[in-house]
């Protein structure tokens, strides 16, 4: 990968993450870009300096990482110690994904009994969402809840900016965990199951 490929790339996961009408999937994680317009941008050694450091899908799971995570769009932001921390942090969440399913759903257990309560705007927004928000629950467990009971769809239709935001980052987010996981539903569902019965 060169300092033009790794710009092709940058936008695409970014444009992924932004826009409704680009899938980085659909168009093979391609965008046509000008490498003279390329040549003449002042952060162009940013790339460069991804491009030594990353192979191409190692560089599109570090921007999927922080895109995910952080807010952190431009180039140089994404270059520094702390997307490094987000990025090292992701890998390891992703390589333990069960168990940190499990670890997350027992604390979840903790604040509610019931596992439908979970999902439920009793009290403001969804637990769920809130135990989000405040970084005690991963993106990635939101995923997996959502693929086993659909929470997503009943949140989308309550007329909340900060929850549609979220189901936005959660379609384009999924794709991505499914490539470099493999979740079987029965393995997590019987966690839930595990946890929510007892």
């Amino acid at each position: 990968m060169n300092g033009f490929e790794a710009y092709q790339t940058y936008l695409a996961v970014k444009n992924h993450f932004s826009s409704k009408g680009y899938d980085f999937f659909k168009y093979n994680g391609k965008m046509k870009v000008s490498e003279t317009k390329f040549q003449s941008r002042r952060d162009r050694f940013s790339f460069e300096k991804a491009a030594k450091r990353f192979k191409r899908d190692d560089f599109v799971k570090y921007l999927v990482a922080n895109f995910s995570t952080s807010s952190a769009e431009w180039i140089g932001d994404l270059m520094n110690g702390k997307s490094e921390i987000a990025y090292k942090k992701w890998l390891k969440n992703l390589e333990s994904l069960a168990y940190n399913f499990r670890e997350e759903l027992s604390l979840l257990h903790e604040r509610e009994q019931n596992f439908n309560q979970l999902f439920a705007f009793d009290d403001g927004h969804p637990i769920l969402y809130r135990m989000y928000m405040r970084h005690a629950v991963s993106i990635n467990t939101l995923v997996i809840l959502d693929d086993l009971v659909g929470f997503s769809k009943a949140w989308s239709k309550k007329d909340d900016m900060m929850l549609n935001d979220l189901i936005f980052l959660l379609d384009k987010y999924r794709p991505f965990i499914y490539t470099y996981n493999n979740i079987e539903r029965t393995k997590y569902k019987q966690i839930v199951l595990d946890i929510f019965s007892s």
